[in-house]
This record gives C-alpha cells, sequence and structure tokens, in this order.
C-alpha cells in the first residue's frame, strides 16, 4: 500500500516532469495564436497578413536554454547547500515568476526575462527531480520510477496542446495567455509537494542524519523502519557514501578521468541524439510546419501526437526493465528511421498531394509512437543511472547541460530550415532526422550497455572492467550464473551438488 504522504511526494516529482513537457507544447499553440502573433509579429507589405519571422520564433523558442543551463549550473550548488527539497522550491518559485511575466503580455525583451526565469526553474528541476527518484528507489524501482517520470512529462505536452486546442478559437489574449497561465497551477504542485518531501536519505547520510535518512528511506520506499530491507538499503548507501570519503573531496575533472569519462559522454551523447533524432521538431514547431504543409487541423494533429507520445510512454515503464535498454533503443531506432524517410521520399516524388499529406501525419505518428516507448523514456534513464554516488551530481549537471544546449540549438536552426522565407526544407527536412536517428542507432549499438536489473555495486563493476556495450547482456547473464552458482555452493547440506563457477 502506498501511504498518502508518499502519494504527494511522488506526484510533485512527476508533476516536475509535467513542467518540463508542457514548456515543451505549450510555445507551440501560442506561436499560433492571431493575437499573439499580431502582438509580437510583423505585417506583410504586399497583402497585410501578420506572421511571426524566423528570428523572432527562434529568440522566443531557442533563449530559454540560458534559463535552463543557469538552473543546471545552479542544482550543481543548491544540491549540497539547500538540498533536493529546497531546490525544488527555489526551481518552483522561479518557474512561476518567469510564468507571470510571459502572461503578463510584457514587451519581447521582458518576455525574454519570463523564459529564461522559466528555464531556470526547468533547469534545476531536470537535474533534481530525476537525481532524486534514483537516490530514493531500489535497483528493480529504478528504471520504472524514470520510466514514470517521463510518461508525467508526456502528459505535460498533451495538457499543453489540448488547452491550446480549445483556446485557439479566442480572438484575443485569452487565446494565449490561458496556455501561459496554466503552468502556474503546475508550480505549485511542485512548491507543495517540495514542502511535504522527506530530504534525500543519501544526502543526509552525507551531513551525519542516519536516523533522519533511515526515517527519508522508510518514508519514499515505503518498508517498515524496523524491517532487514531497510537496514540493507540504508548499508549500501552507508557503504557508498564512506568510499566517496575515503576519495577525498570531489573534483569536476574526475568526471573526465578512468571508468567516470565513459560514464560521462554516456550521458553527454544521449542527451545529443535523444534531441537530434528531431522530436523537438515536431513538438516545438508541429502546428506551424502542418499549417504551412497545407495540413488542415493543425492543432488537432498536434493534439493527437501528443497524445500518441503519452499513452505510447505507458508501456515503456513494463520494457524498460523486462526486454532492456539496449533492444529497446535498436528496436525504436529502426522504426524511427523508417517513418522519417518514407515521409521524405513521397514528398520528393508527388509534392503537395494527398498521399504525401497523409504519410507526413502517419510517419509524424508512428515516429512519436516509436520514440515514446522507447527513445524517449531510455534517454532520461540513460542521463541518471550510470554515474556513480560519488559523482552523480556532477556528472547529472553536466548532462543536463548538454542537453538543454541541444534542444537550443534544434530550437535555434529549426525555423531557419524550414520556413519559406529561409532554407524551405518543409518536409524534407524529414532526410535530416533520418540521417540523425541513423546515426543514433549506431551510436546506441556501440556505446549503450545494457544495465537493465543491476545495482549500484554491479553498475559499477560493469565500467571499470571496461565490459564493451555490445557484450554486456552476455556479462550480466555470466554474472547471475556465478552467483547461482556460489549459492548452490553454499547449501550442500540441503542435497544440492556443488558447483563451482567458471569465471572466465
Amino acid at each position: 500500500m502506498i501511504s498518502g504522504r508518499q502519494m504527494v511526494i511522488y506526484g510533485m516529482l512527476f508533476a516536475s516532469g509535467t513542467l518540463i513537457g508542457y514548456d515543451s507544447g505549450y510555445l507551440n499553440g501560442v506561436l499560433g495564436s492571431s493575437d499573439f502573433i499580431q502582438r509580437y509579429g510583423v505585417q506583410e507589405a504586399s497583402d497585410g497578413d501578420w506572421y511571426l519571422t524566423p528570428r523572432t520564433r527562434s529568440l522566443f523558442t531557442s533563449l530559454l536554454v540560458v534559463g535552463t543551463v543557469l538552473g543546471t549550473i545552479t542544482a550543481n550548488f543548491l544540491g549540497d547547500w539547500v538540498g533536493r527539497k529546497g531546490s525544488l522550491l527555489v526551481a518552483a518559485i522561479a518557474y512561476a515568476t518567469g510564468v507571470s511575466i510571459q502572461a503578463a503580455g510584457v514587451p519581447v525583451g521582458a518576455f525574454v526575462v519570463g523564459r529564461i526565469l522559466l528555464g531556470m526553474g526547468l533547469g534545476i528541476i531536470s537535474v533534481v527531480s530525476p537525481m532524486y527518484l534514483v537516490e530514493c528507489s531500489s535497483s528493480g524501482t529504478r528504471g520504472r520510477l524514470v520510466a514514470l517520470y517521463t510518461l508525467l512529462l508526456t502528459c505535460g505536452n498533451v495538457l499543453a496542446c489540448g488547452i491550446s486546442l480549445g483556446t485557439k478559437h479566442f480572438q484575443d489574449a485569452e487565446s494565449w495567455r490561458i496556455t501561459v497561465a496554466f503552468q502556474l497551477l503546475l508550480a505549485l504542485n511542485v512548491l507543495i509537494g517540495a514542502i511535504i518531501a522527506p530530504e534525500s536519505p543519501v544526502l543526509l547520510v552525507k551531513r551525519g542524519k542516519p536516523d533522519m535518512a533511515r526515517q527519508s528511506l522508510s518514508i519514499l520506499q515505503n518498508i517498515d523502519p524496523d524491517s532487514t530491507d531497510l537496514t540493507s538499503a540504508m548499508d549500501e548507501i552507508h557503504h557508498w557514501i564512506n568510499e566517496q570519503k575515503a576519495h577525498g573531496t570531489v573534483h569536476l575533472i574526475e568526471c573526465f578521468q578512468g571508468s567516470n569519462l565513459r560514464r560521462q559522454l554516456l550521458g553527454i551523447g544521449m542527451a545529443i541524439l535523444t534531441i537530434a533524432t528531431g522530436i523537438t521538431f515536431w513538438f516545438g514547431y508541429g502546428t506551424t510546419f502542418f499549417m504551412e504543409a497545407g495540413i488542415g487541423n493543425s492543432y488537432l494533429i498536434s493534439l493527437l501526437l501528443a497524445l500518441v507520445n503519452a499513452v505510447f510512454t505507458a508501456p515503456s515503464a513494463y520494457l524498460v526493465e523486462r526486454l532492456g535498454r539496449r533492444t529497446c533503443l535498436l528496436w525504436g531506432g529502426v522504426v524511427m528511421a523508417i517513418t522519417q524517410i518514407v515521409p521524405a521520399v513521397i514528398h520528393s516524388v508527388t509534392p503537395g498531394s494527398r498521399a504525401d499529406h497523409n504519410a507526413l501525419v502517419a510517419g509524424a505518428v508512428i515516429f512519436i509512437a516509436a520514440y515514446a516507448t522507447t527513445w524517449g523514456t531510455i534517454g532520461w534513464v540513460t542521463m541518471t543511472e550510470p554515474y556513480s554516488q560519488r559523482l552523480r551530481l556532477h556528472q547529472s549537471t553536466i548532462t543536463m547541460i548538454v542537453y538543454w544546449i541541444s534542444t537550443w540549438a534544434i530550437a535555434f536552426v529549426t525555423p531557419y530550415l524550414v520556413d519559406a522565407t529561409a532554407a524551405d526544407l518543409s518536409v524534407k527536412v524529414c532526410y535530416l532526422w533520418f540521417g540523425m536517428v541513423v546515426l543514433s542507432l549506431v551510436w546506441a549499438f556501440l556505446y549503450v550497455p545494457e544495465l537493465s536489473g543491476l545495482s549500484v555495486e554491479e553498475v559499477d563493476m560493469l565500467f571499470d572492467l571496461r565490459i564493451p556495450a555490445w557484450r554486456s547482456v552476455a556479462w550480466q547473464k555470466s554474472l547471475r550464473s556465478v552467483e547461482v552458482g556460489q549459492e548452490m555452493e553454499e547449501k550442500p547440506s540441503e542435497g544440492v551438488v556443488s558447483i563451482k563457477p567458471d569465471l572466465k
């Protein structure tokens, strides 16, 4: 049974994921609002229509990364100073302030400041929330909790698209202000949850408060305070904290030394390629892109894409542990590549035709379904779980800085790629995404090891032994067979044949 307090705590963490998902979708609809376009756009001399220039769209979308980078850097300092609770409180306040400024309909400069403040909140949340989940979970629940976190992230996108669809018929500022202001409710959820949540047990042990850490872990994992399971979990935390102390003060350069270099490059690579597959394009520019491609009901299609994203993220909570990280990434990447190349080829052969439009919409739907089930979830898991307890905060911060910079780069470049006044690639941009998906597939095969079911100690062992990614599944099977052999060797009195494990 899950306690009421535990529900509030995880509700807060998942609401923080919803904030990230909502931000990726709400501006998409706002940029399509006629009132917003007249407020921040320019008027064509020929027919008098109002439009947002590529520069303005890039400015509003991409400068968010200034705030997110500041937020991720800030999270690195806040983490040990005010703790995970305090970091989430700061994030909620910064986020709410940024939302309020944007909803006020201020001039361009002030609107950008609001985006930066909002980004700071997102940056802190993107580092602290997944890290808090990992620190509070066991090896058997780690992947599922992060998967559920990404599910709520996708639900935020659905909320944004749904509210944009519901307000698109308004002619005045309500057509976009309601969409923007709704984020205040999400920020309030994070604020309340952060007040109620206990501090991270790992951080409490670091501060020399083992009794409080034990109580915190009991609440977060819903374990009896006097159980042996809780004692084992606390022993594991103490083990890694003592090892960290034995190595002295943490230095940033350690993130790029020894086996930690591979862990850091794993997180950085996933941060880049998760975005470079094109997902930001579909959710950041889907509405306006479908409009310019000649497809009607663009708001409805964007909502459909968001719903598909949320629905197909749900199975990932099961598949991430049942099939494993590598299998999900490889098979999902194959489907994603097909859904990008087919619409691009059809558009090249019959541009503007009914088949062209249908292939584009169908390709986008299937692409997002495959992405949500695999790369969307596994990306966050891989950016969160491979780090050691000693360097988790530092390496998570570096990874999220790269993630947000990658998001900014794609957001900044995309309008110039697809806009008719710039490169005018239109649907041909799918060729670019196809190439990036193929690159991501090769990288996943060569670099992403299977970490499903491994304890923190076993994850360290995998990296320390330099097990190649493509051999990680076989290595884990041999590890389990050795453990079974050792257990059988320890029970000869029960009639079990003693087996000597082959460690070769």
